[in-house]
C-alpha cells in the first residue's frame, strides 16, 4: 500500500511544477471545459505499475473523472496493449497527461527490471537499496516490491546498517589499528546501545571481517564487491552456525552476472540498479478524433 498523505502531497507539488501558474495552451486553445476520452496504452513488454499515482493526479485536477482500466498493478502487458480509458474535462486531461504518465513510466520500469532480476535469481531473494531519487522511495520501494522484489531499508531510522565510511569513521576517531578490530568493537557498540530493537547488518570485503562481525553479534553479513572464496571460507567457518546469520551480497549486481550467484550459499541479493538504473517504460494518452 502507499500512504496516501504522503502520495497527494507529492502529486500536489509535481502538478504545481508543471502547471505553476496554469496551462497556457489549453487555456487559449479551449473556451469551455468539454470532456473527452483517452485511451492508456503501453508501447513496450512491461509490468504495469502506479495505476493509483496515474489516477491521484487526474482527480487532484478534477473530480469529474471516470477511469476505465482492464489490469492491475502487478500484470504482465505486452507492446501495444490498452491499459485501459480515461475520461475527464479537456483542460484536465491536458493538465495531467505528462505528470501521470512520468509517474506510471517510471514505476513501470522499476517494477519491469525488478522482474527480470527476480526471475533470474532463482531462489535468491533480491532486495532494493537506498539509492533511490528523492522523495520518490516510497513510490519506487512499492514499485520493486509490484516486481517481486523486496524493500531492503526505507532509511536510517529502521536498521543498524555498519558500511564503510562507519569503520574508517571509526578508526579515525577511536585509534583502532584496522577495519577488523574496528568491526568488532562497533558491532558490539551498535548491539549495546540497539539491543533487540533494530537488526544489525555490517558491510565487509573478506573472511576475517565477517567472521569478526559474526562473533560480535550481526545479524546480517553484506559481502560487497567480494571474492567468492571469501565467502566460502566464512560459509565453512561457520558450519552448523549457518542459520544463525543472514547474508547477503552486493556489489555492481547486473542481468548478465546474476545467473553465476544463484548457486551461491548466500540469501539474498540487494542491488541497487533497480531504483537507479531502471529504464522507463513507454505509456501514451492518446485522444482520437
Amino acid at each position: 500500500m502507499i500512504n496516501k498523505k504522503y502520495l497527494k502531497k507529492l502529486i500536489k507539488k509535481s502538478l504545481e511544477e508543471d502547471i505553476n501558474s496554469g496551462d497556457i495552451t489549453s487555456t487559449a486553445l479551449f473556451a469551455s471545459d468539454f470532456n473527452v476520452t483517452a485511451r492508456l496504452i503501453v508501447k513496450e513488454d512491461a509490468i504495469l505499475c502506479g495505476l493509483d499515482v496515474f489516477k491521484e493526479v487526474f482527480l487532484q485536477l478534477s473530480e469529474n473523472c471516470i477511469f476505465n482500466f482492464y489490469f492491475k498493478d502487478g500484470d504482465f502487458l505486452t507492446n501495444n496493449t490498452v491499459v485501459g480509458t480515461l475520461t475527464c474535462p479537456v483542460k484536465t486531461m491536458l493538465a495531467g497527461e505528462r505528470t501521470g504518465l512520468n509517474f506510471l513510466q517510471h514505476l513501470s520500469g522499476v517494477a519491469t527490471l525488478t522482474h527480470k532480476f527476480v526471475k533470474t535469481a532463482g531462489k535468491l531473494d533480491v532486495y532494493d537499496t537506498r539509492k533511490t531519487l528523492p522523495l520518490l522511495r516510497e513510490l519506487e520501494k512499492y514499485a520493486v516490491r509490484i516486481g517481486g522484489g523486496k524493500n531492503h531499508r526505507f532509511g536510517l531510522y529502521d536498521m543498524v546498517l555498519i558500511k564503510d565510511n562507519h569503520i574508517y569513521a571509526a578508526i579515525q576517531n577511536e585509534g583502532f589499528s584496522n577495519r577488523i578490530e574496528a568491526i568488532s568493537e562497533v558491532v558490539l557498540k551498535a548491539k549495546t546501545k540497539v539491543k533487540d530493537k533494530y537488526l544489525i547488518e555490517v558491510e565487509v570485503e573478506n573472511f576475517c571481517e565477517a567472521k569478526n562481525a559474526f562473533e560480535a553479534g550481526a545479524n546480517i553479513i553484506m559481502f560487497d564487491n567480494s571474492k567468492v572464496s571469501e565467502l566460502e571460507s566464512f560459509v565453512e567457518f561457520l558450519g552448523d552456525n549457518r542459520r544463525r546469520i543472514i547474508i547477503e551480497w552486493s556489489g555492481n549486481v547486473t542481468l548478465e552476472t546474476i545467473d553465476g550467484l544463484k548457486n551461491l550459499p548466500i540469501d539474498r541479493v540487494s542491488i541497487g540498479a533497480l531504483t537507479h538504473s531502471s529504464k522507463a517504460c513507454d505509456f501514451s494518452l492518446k485522444l482520437e478524433g
